[in-house]
C-alpha cells in the first residue's frame, strides 16, 4: 500500500504537470536532453533490435502476449484470486493510460522511428509492461525475478525513447502508473490470494513428482 501510494502521488504529480502545459512542462529540459542523447546512439543494428524488443513487448504481439499468456496459466492453475487480480489489473492499467492521454494530447518526439498511436503522455505499452512486471514480482517474490525484471524495465525506458515514441517523463509516468495498479490492487487482494488453497496433486501426478 505504502508503495503503489507513493507510485500513485507520482504519477498524479506529472499527470497535473503536463495538462496544465502539454508543450513545455517543468520537466523539458530533461526530456529535450535525454532525447538527444539517445537519438545521437542510434544505429541501424540497434534500431532492428530496438523494433523487435517494441514488438516483443507490447503492442498489438507483446500487449495480447502480456495479457493472455500470465491470466491462462493462472486460470489453468485454478489460482481464481490471482487471474481476477492480474486481469482486472490489466484492463484497469490500460484504461486509465488511455484516459490519461486524450486529456492531455501531448505530442510526441517528431522523428519517432515506429509507428505509434495517439498521445505521447503517459507511455501505454509502458505502463502495461510494468504492471506485468510488478504483478510477477508479487505473484512471484523471487530473488531473480525482481532482478530480472528490474533489468527489463529500466531497458523498456530506453525503447521507448530510443525508438522516439515517448519523452522520458513519459516513460517515468507509465511505470509509475502500472506499478500503482499492480500495487494498489495486490493491497485488495493479498489476503485473498493468499488464503486460497492450492490444487492437489492426482495421485499419477504424486507419484511423477516424487519420482
Amino acid at each position: 500500500m505504502t508503495w503503489g501510494t507513493a507510485a500513485g502521488a507520482v504519477i498524479i504529480a506529472l499527470f497535473l504537470s503536463v495538462l496544465a502545459n502539454p508543450a513545455t512542462p517543468w520537466f523539458v529540459a530533461v526530456d529535450t536532453a535525454w532525447h538527444a542523447w539517445v537519438v545521437s546512439l542510434r544505429t541501424d543494428a540497434l534500431t532492428a533490435f530496438e523494433i523487435g524488443v517494441d514488438i516483443a513487448t507490447g503492442g498489438p504481439v507483446g500487449g495480447s502476449v502480456l495479457m493472455i499468456v500470465p491470466l491462462a496459466v493462472l486460470l489453468v492453475l485454478r489460482r481464481w484470486w490471482a487471474a481476477l487480480y492480474y486481469g482486472l489489473g490489466v484492463l484497469l492499467a490500460g484504461t486509465l493510460s488511455q484516459i490519461a492521454k486524450h486529456l492531455v494530447a501531448r505530442e510526441r518526439p517528431l522523428d519517432g522511428l515506429w509507428h505509434v498511436d495517439f498521445g505521447s503522455f503517459p507511455s501505454g505499452h509502458m505502463t502495461t509492461f510494468t504492471f506485468f512486471i510488478v504483478a510477477m514480482w508479487v505473484l512471484l517474490p523471487r530473488r531473480w525475478a525482481v532482478i530480472a525484471g528490474s533489468v527489463l524495465l529500466v531497458h523498456e525506458v530506453f525503447n521507448r525513447t530510443y525508438l522516439g515514441a515517448h519523452w522520458l517523463s513519459d516513460t517515468v509516468a507509465g511505470l509509475a502508473l502500472g506499478a500503482a495498479v499492480a500495487l494498489l490492487l495486490w493491497a485488495a487482494f493479498a489476503r485473498r490470494i493468499a488464503r486460497q488453497p492450492r490444487p492437489k496433486m492426482q495421485p499419477a501426478d504424486a507419484e511423477g513428482a516424487r519420482a
